[in-house]
């Protein structure tokens, strides 16, 4: 089959986990798929040629500023199949056969203006109509799967649940200024995130231990981001909490060398790269009790409730303390994130394709 793959976002210059991962899912296709072809769309006109080995892909720029609405007006319509690494298809644009991604719908569960209720429901909408037209669905975490049925009523044998791997970040490793001993946050900065719970966690957590700071990795625009230096600022922590902005990835390799625990205790996230991301460089993680977070974490995390800011401060509390505890969150969060891996990724996805190629094509 010549299936199409749409990358988008790609070639960003500070790129998060939506980019990182289409890159990987789809460089790792390429790489271990020997009897298909792709053919890979982007959003600019002009994308630079992606490094990926093998012979058997082209690539191609579409020049669309809204790729699911303009963006099929440069796709070809005689491809056996398309792959969508999120759940939208383009508008006018009817593949024969379809495979969508589904990641996470925290926009539905948290909007509280009257634009972000609209961008909802137009998002909500992209969604639906994508999940239903899909003749199958990758959901990369069993959390995300039952949002599909429940949010999408998308019977439950059509979504396969693929979980993802992590980035590795190299071997360099850029020195940053940093305290002796830290807590370190990695990600944009979303109020999905519980950014702010961190801080007070973290506000707690000083009140009987003066020794560490905490550090805050990430993009950091916008109003969210203000509030959070304001929330420092009114709990009088504001000299103990830094915020680095983005880094590279040298520089979080560097971070997660020298930070006590990753502590990544969303409300909701679609899987959880940062924390195998984490455990693969021996950092201890505190992360979120439910959902994907727990999926992926298994029993190799200190797990706590994200709407108690003072679990978390038990949390890092044990953590600082407890030399034996830091040792065996290194041993078993290095073991759970060799569980994970971009070939498996792949794997699973060629097992999807291979079954979508015996389905009925769209005429």
């Amino acid at each position: 089959m010549n299936i199409g793959m749409l990358l988008n976002p790609y070639g960003e210059k500070s790129p998060g986990g939506l980019g990182r991962f289409i890159y990987e899912i789809a460089k790792h296709l390429i790489k271990f798929d020997h009897q298909n072809s792709y053919t890979l769309y982007f959003k600019d006109k002009e994308p630079p040629k992606p490094a990926f080995r093998g012979e058997r892909w082209t690539y191609t720029g579409l020049g669309s500023r809204v790729v699911w609405l303009t963006g099929a007006f440069g796709m070809d319509r005689t491809l056996d199949a398309y792959i969508f690494f999120t759940p939208i298809i383009p508008f006018f644009l009817r593949p024969k056969r379809s495979i969508v991604f589904a990641l996470d719908f925290a926009y539905w569960s948290r909007r509280c203006s009257w634009r972000e209720e609209l961008s909802a429901r137009l998002l909500f909408y992209l969604h639906k109509r994508a999940l239903c037209m899909a003749d199958a669905v990758v959901a990369i975490s069993e959390e995300t799967k039952q949002s599909v049925i429940q949010l999408f009523g998308i019977p439950a044998e059509r979504i396969t649940v693929v979980p993802l791997s992590y980035v590795p970040l190299g071997e360099k490793i850029d020195a940053l200024p940093v305290p002796e001993h830290f807590f370190l946050f990695a990600g944009v900065l979303k109020e999905r995130k519980n950014v702010a719970g961190i801080i007070r966690a973290f506000a707690l957590f000083v009140e009987t231990n003066a020794t560490h700071d905490l550090l805050i990795a990430g993009k950091q625009d916008g109003a969210y981001a203000e509030s959070l230096r304001q929330l420092a600022r009114e709990l009088g922590v504001e000299q103990r909490v830094r915020f680095l902005g983005y880094v590279t990835d040298a520089q979080l390799a560097y971070l997660y060398d020298k930070a006590q625990a990753l502590v990544f205790a969303s409300f909701l996230e679609g899987f959880g790269m940062p924390v195998l991301e984490a455990m693969s460089a021996g950092l201890p993680v505190i992360t979120s009790h439910r959902g994907a977070l727990a999926e992926v974490a298994g029993d190799a995390a200190i797990l706590v409730n994200p709407e108690r800011p003072g679990d978390i401060a038990v949390a890092m509390d044990r953590v600082a303390t407890d030399a034996l505890l830091r040792r065996a969150l290194k041993e078993k969060g290095l073991a759970r994130a060799a569980q994970f891996s971009w070939q498996k990724t792949a794997k699973g996805i060629l097992e999807i394709i291979t079954e979508v190629k015996h389905t009925e094509p769209i005429l």
